[in-house]
């Protein structure tokens, strides 16, 4: 049977029109994307701001709230005037205890995680409840509960979804697999949220920057996003399945192992600070992207003597985990979502009285 010439025509045609997934990736700065800046007042005994801020709305204004050096600020948004500032005890029947790693807010109250404890709190610094965190097993030998380095408290239905993370990764933990939980403190039980480092982190044992995973939820799609800091790819893990989606900038990568050293009885762990590393990785629900923070270069003292140019990335991913954007950063930055819009963390650009969270607009880049 002979085939018409115009059907080859068609193949080469349809087989040579680019897809989706292959079309190019826009390359920004980040004041391309600024629409505009919140200001926030800070007093003289708060050292820093952070980024963990919490949208909220009373009585028909909104506010931004924020946990910091045993002190709830609230913000009058968009003003930035501090309205509020609520000291918490560290000892005694409302004690929260001196380290707290970790805070959720909701409604009128406030969760803490303190020394592998759960406690409940009014925004009024009332302590309700105080309920003790799954203990580790033998394998673990002992949890970390905690939000840092970014790793929120998440709410799921009537379970909060809470982070174990290594201080350093050791080899007996390679295989380990519960690393988050889902409590549900109305009668303390737990689910485990499993996963497992990736096997090449064997050489990445001993180090405090590489043990440390990353996470955020998505709520729309139900799935945990899983950032490893030498893991060019995402961990994204639903109810039934797990998969790995590519999140990397353009420039190649280069992760190096810190070293450790004996102090006397104790022992330092030293990174490199020369090293690339993927920092965290945040679910934007306005805008449904998916954002990761990448660490090509770091910008410090080391890498401009060796005649290195900073470069770090903001990785902008759609709906449907395409990457669709890299936004080239002044620095390390933190950010948060609101209704509103997302804001990043650009620091002191008037005065050192007050903190500028600058506006992003993803819609700029596909308009």
């Amino acid at each position: 049977m002979r085939i018409p010439a115009y059907f080859f025509l068609l193949v080469f045609i349809v087989s040579c029109s680019p897809s989706k997934n292959s079309q190019e990736v826009l390359i920004f700065n980040l004041s391309d994307l600024i629409v505009d800046t919140l200001y926030l007042e800070k007093d003289s005994q708060t050292r820093n701001l952070g980024s963990n801020f919490t949208f909220f709305e009373q009585d028909g204004k909104e506010y931004l709230s924020v946990f910091q050096s045993h002190k709830l600020l609230t913000y009058s948004y968009p003003e930035g005037k501090l309205i509020s500032k609520v000291p918490f005890e560290v000892e005694g029947p409302d004690g929260i205890g001196s380290f707290v790693s970790g805070h959720y807010l909701e409604d009128s109250l406030i969760h803490f995680l303190s020394n592998g404890n759960w406690i409940t709190a009014t925004k009024n610094a009332k302590v309700l409840s105080r309920l003790a965190l799954p203990e580790a097993g033998a394998d673990r030998l002992a949890s970390n509960y905690t939000s840092f380095p970014t790793n929120p408290i998440s709410k799921i239905g009537n379970r909060y979804l809470v982070s174990d993370v290594p201080y350093v990764l050791k080899e007996s933990l390679l295989t380990y697999e519960n690393w988050m939980i889902k409590f549900d403190p109305t009668n303390s039980t737990h689910e485990y949220v499993e996963f497992k480092y990736p096997k090449y982190y064997s050489g990445f044992l001993d180090d405090s920057v590489f043990g440390q995973y990353s996470h955020y939820y998505n709520p729309d799609k139900n799935e945990i996003l899983i950032s490893f800091p030498a893991t060019d790819s995402i961990l994204v893990i639903s109810e039934n399945s797990e998969k790995w989606i590519s999140a990397a900038p353009k420039e190649r990568m280069n992760f190096l192992r810190g070293t450790t050293e004996e102090r006397g009885e104790f022992i330092a762990f030293l990174p490199n600070h020369t090293s690339s590393r993927h920092t965290w990785v945040c679910y934007d629900p306005l805008s449904k992207k998916t954002i990761r923070q990448s660490i090509v270069t770091p910008n410090n003292k080391l890498t401009k003597e060796e005649g290195k140019s900073p470069m770090i990335k903001l990785l902008v991913l759609d709906e449907n985990y395409q990457k669709e954007a890299e936004v080239i950063l002044p620095d390390q930055l933190g950010g948060f979502s609101t209704p509103k819009g997302y804001y990043l963390n650009i620091g002191y650009t008037r005065t050192e009285d007050e903190v500028a969270f600058a506006r992003i607009d993803f819609s700029k880049i596909n308009p």
